[in-house]
C-alpha cells in the first residue's frame, strides 16, 4: 500500500527535528530547474503569479532566492509541513520503525519536489501544484509532473501490493494518470464527513486532519491490506457502507 497525502502552505523550520536520519529528495535536480525559472520574476511578478498578499510574496521570494544555499535552513519533508494534515498525522511523535514503514509507504506530493518520502530533507518554498509555471515541459506544472509521478507511482505500488490509499486533495491527486497505472491497481479514495443537522457533511478542516489521523493510523498499525483500513477509528471516525461507493469511502463520526 502506498499513501498520497498533499503538503502545506504553513511550514515549520523553527521547532528542532525530533529525528537526526535525513534523506534526498528523488526529484531535487527538477525541484532546482523549478526554482531556476521563479528566480528569474520579480517579487510582484511571484505574487501575481501565485496570487498572494504582499507579506507572504515578500517571504517567498527570499525563499526563491535563497533556495538550496548554504544559509536556506532545510528539515525533513513530514516535520518541515504544519498544515492541518501534519496536525493529524503527528510525525514528531514517530517511533523509529513508524519512521523506517512510513519512508517505505509514504508519499507527500509537491509542485515543487514533485515527490517526497517523509525523511527527505526540504527547503523553505511554495509553490501549489495548481499554479501556471511555463517550463519546458508545458504552461503549468500539470504538464511538468503528470507522466514522471504516474511512472515514479506506479512503480512504487507495483512492488507495494497495487494498492493507492488516495488522501491527497484533488489539487494534487489529479497530476496522477490514474488510467496509465493500469486495471491491476486499486485506488481507495476516502472521505470524511461530521453529523450536522443537515445530514453528514464535509468540513474541510476536520476533513483536512483527519486525512492525517487516516495516514497516522495506517503507519502505527503497519496496516498494508485494504480491508484493515475500514477499522479506522480515531478520534470517533467509523467507516459508512451506505454512504460509500465502490472504493470511494466515506468515514463518519
Amino acid at each position: 500500500m502506498i499513501i498520497t497525502i498533499s503538503p502545506a502552505k504553513i511550514l515549520d523550520f523553527e521547532s528542532p527535528a525530533t529525528i537526526e536520519k535525513k534523506t534526498k529528495p528523488h526529484f531535487e535536480k527538477d525541484a532546482d530547474y523549478l526554482n531556476d525559472i521563479l528566480k528569474d520574476l520579480s517579487a510582484n511578478e511571484i505574487g501575481t503569479l501565485m496570487n498572494i498578499n504582499p507579506k507572504i510574496t515578500l517571504d517567498v521570494y527570499q525563499y526563491v532566492q535563497s533556495f538550496g544555499m548554504g544559509r536556506a535552513p532545510k528539515k525533513q519533508a513530514a516535520l518541515a509541513y504544519n498544515g492541518m494534515v501534519y496536525l493529524g498525522l503527528d510525525s514528531k511523535t514517530f517511533s523509529e520503525s513508524d519512521w523506517e514503514f512510513a519512508q517505505k509507504h509514504l508519499t507527500i506530493l509537491s509542485g515543487l519536489y514533485g515527490a517526497l518520502k517523509p525523511l527527505d530533507v526540504i527547503h523553505p518554498y511554495r509553490l501549489e501544484m495548481h499554479t501556471k509555471v511555463v517550463n519546458d515541459r508545458g504552461v503549468d506544472l500539470y504538464a511538468y509532473w503528470k507522466k514522471t509521478l504516474t511512472e515514479h507511482l506506479a512503480k512504487q505500488l507495483k512492488t507495494n501490493g497495487n494498492i493507492w490509499l488516495n488522501l491527497a486533495s484533488n489539487e494534487y491527486s489529479k497530476v496522477i494518470d490514474k488510467k496509465a497505472l493500469g486495471k491491476n491497481v486499486r485506488i481507495i479514495t476516502p472521505s470524511f464527513k461530521q453529523d450536522t443537522p443537515k445530514g453528514y457533511k464535509q468540513i474541510v478542516v476536520y476533513a483536512k486532519k483527519a486525512r492525517g489521523l487516516m495516514s497516522r493510523f495506517v503507519i502505527q498499525n503497519r496496516i498494508t491490506t485494504i480491508e484493515d483500513l475500514k477499522h479506522f477509528d480515531t478520534e470517533g471516525y467509523s467507516f459508512s457502507p451506505s454512504l460509500s461507493n465502490g472504493d470511494d469511502w466515506v468515514f463518519i463520526r
